[in-house]
């Protein structure tokens, strides 16, 4: 997922695997408390490195046909949190995620396109940075105490310019503007969120998100979009990932294991990091 960056606010930043317009900027949270989004998202304890997983679904989506399970996903968000002098919190996140074939549940690493009837080299989510800043004031947050639930949703449209131009990359492109959206529906135990001695609570997310064909699908100027469908919790450790994770974060992505420990920018997207591989296959800088 990214979920890119998993939350940012309501001038967000997205999880993700795509980033939202403003995304260095900080985000303004409501009245229920900055420490409160902190704690649901991540942990007020620097201490802490938070897992957040995520499985779902991917389907393409044609004018006049039903949606298309094309993968499975399945990755995490690893995040450590700062809290500033000015009472703003910083978000120090990373994060991974694998496609899976829809009938082995195995990781992919090249796919057979359904709509090009070619066979595409997979880019897997490995975004690094992914950052956030929370600061106190501005409109209230959209939360909704239900019970013993306490939920919040965020519903971010996004609309940017494209990392991938149409002229220098025609079939990664999906046109001069990313276009799409994220939609994030978080809870916990409301007796959680109300005791002020937890760093950290029990987040159950839901996620979707609608958007352009990814690049190495290869089908600049095909009509269609993507939608994601996830859903996910806090994992106590990165031992809690499945087998093949584990593996895939030994071999290629150590250091995914831990959260960053310095705050730096620009965010990477799954935009911006096909065209670094793009451009250092090409040699370029």
């Amino acid at each position: 997922m990214s979920i890119r960056k998993l939350v940012v606010a309501v001038t967000l930043a997205a999880l993700t695997v795509a980033p939202v317009a403003a995304a260095d900027a900080p985000a303004d949270v409501g009245q229920r408390g900055l420490e409160d989004l902190v704690k649901l998202r991540c942990s007020t304890d620097p201490g802490d490195e938070v897992i957040v997983w995520w499985t779902g679904v991917l389907y393409g989506l044609q004018e006049q046909q039903a949606p298309k399970p094309l993968l499975g996903f399945e990755g995490y968000n690893i995040c450590r949190s700062q809290e500033q002098a000015d009472g703003s919190w910083q978000l120090l996140t990373r994060e991974l995620t694998f496609y899976r074939d829809l009938v082995t549940g195995e990781i992919v690493d090249d796919w057979d396109n359904p709509y090009s009837q070619s066979s595409n080299s997979v880019v897997h989510v490995a975004n690094d940075p992914v950052n956030t800043a929370f600061r106190a004031g501005g409109p209230s947050m959209p939360w909704l105490e239900s019970g013993n639930t306490t939920m919040l949703s965020l519903n971010i449209p996004l609309a940017y310019p494209n990392p991938l131009s149409p002229a220098e990359f025609p079939r990664a492109s999906s046109g001069e503007m990313y276009v799409g959206s994220e939609h994030f529906m978080f809870s916990a135990p409301r007796e959680q969120m109300d005791d002020p001695s937890l760093s950290q609570v029990d987040t159950h997310v839901g996620w979707t998100r609608v958007g352009p064909w990814l690049p190495w699908m290869e089908m600049g100027g095909v009509e269609g979009r993507l939608l994601y469908v996830g859903q996910g919790n806090k994992k106590a450790s990165i031992e809690d990932m499945p087998a093949d994770i584990q593996e895939r974060i030994q071999r290629d992505y150590p250091e995914y294991a831990r959260a960053p420990s310095e705050w730096v920018q620009p965010n990477m997207t799954s935009w911006t990091y096909y065209k670094r591989l793009r451009q250092e296959a090409d040699g370029k800088n």
